[in-house]
């Protein structure tokens, strides 16, 4: 059964888009257009995260932005996430071995996906700046796909067409659908998901997922890089690499990769541009 708090909910909503750099410093006006909120419910939450050091007013300039409480809660959160912490704490290392800009995924439960960490080596020719915190959708490209491609059949149906919610039955939604299926299939077989421009033009990434014991897809490791300087025996070598530190990861979650065979060398890569 699904609990509904109004005032809980709003509440968890304006600190999620305060979190975001775009909103991180909000007026009263602003948070509650954005949250389609009324404005004296609004303030009223407002009030009551500043009360309790959730969020901070600037009398000056009449906005919010995150208080301070968030800052022990944050590091206690990601203490008693012992499998991420030591995710993040891996980062570094991979970006080294890659040479690339690394970066650390996790699925939101509004159908999003949002970066939780990167590194980059020191020895990076052109510096990919990430975000920590950034959402997106789950359908970009390698990150999206890596964990569409381990979903049950069930799941992958909203993305493969074939569920009741299919929004378009025309043959080249069909077509489309069927590639999509295949490059699914594929992800699934070599272990790794290749897409080319799927947040930003230009660039590209390679993405592997990291399982949990219940053989579901916790977390998405990839490496961005720029995609005019990724041949594809950078895309082998780099793909490589993470697979042996998401198959680290996966065996503290609790996963035996040894089960699933990867034979990631059987094949053509297949990229994505979705």
């Amino acid at each position: 059964m699904d609990y509904h708090v109004p005032s809980v909910a709003a509440a968890a909503q304006v600190l999620k888009l305060l979190s975001r750099y775009r909103h991180s410093n909000s007026s009263l006006t602003e948070i509650a257009e954005a949250l389609h909120l009324n404005k004296t419910t609004c303030l009223r939450v407002l009030r009551t995260l500043e009360q309790e050091d959730f969020l901070c007013y600037d009398p000056d300039t009449r906005k919010y932005r995150l208080g301070p409480y968030l800052i022990p809660l944050g590091n206690r959160a990601a203490e008693m996430g012992d499998v991420v912490s030591a995710a993040i704490a891996e980062l570094p290392r991979v970006a080294e071995d890659a040479g690339l800009t690394v970066v650390l995924v996790q699925r939101l439960q509004n159908q999003r996906l949002i970066y939780i960490a990167s590194a980059a080596p020191s020895n990076e020719e052109v510096r990919i700046e990430v975000s920590v915190g950034q959402q997106f959708p789950e359908s970009r490209g390698a990150f999206g796909q890596c964990f569409v491609a381990f979903e049950t059949e069930l799941e992958s149906a909203r993305w493969t067409g074939e569920g009741p919610d299919r929004p378009d039955h025309s043959s080249h939604s069909q077509r489309s659908s069927r590639a999509f299926e295949s490059r699914l299939r594929h992800i699934r077989e070599v272990g790794y998901a290749v897409s080319h421009g799927e947040l930003m033009p230009g660039f590209s990434s390679i993405a592997v997922p990291v399982f949990n014991r219940r053989r579901q897809v916790e977390l998405v490791l990839a490496c961005l890089a720029v995609s005019s300087q990724l041949s594809p025996e950078a895309v082998t070598k780099t793909a490589d690499i993470l697979l042996d530190a998401s198959g680290r990861l996966s065996r503290w979650y609790g996963f035996d990769r040894a089960e699933r065979m990867v034979k990631r060398h059987s094949a053509p890569v297949v990229e994505g541009t979705l």
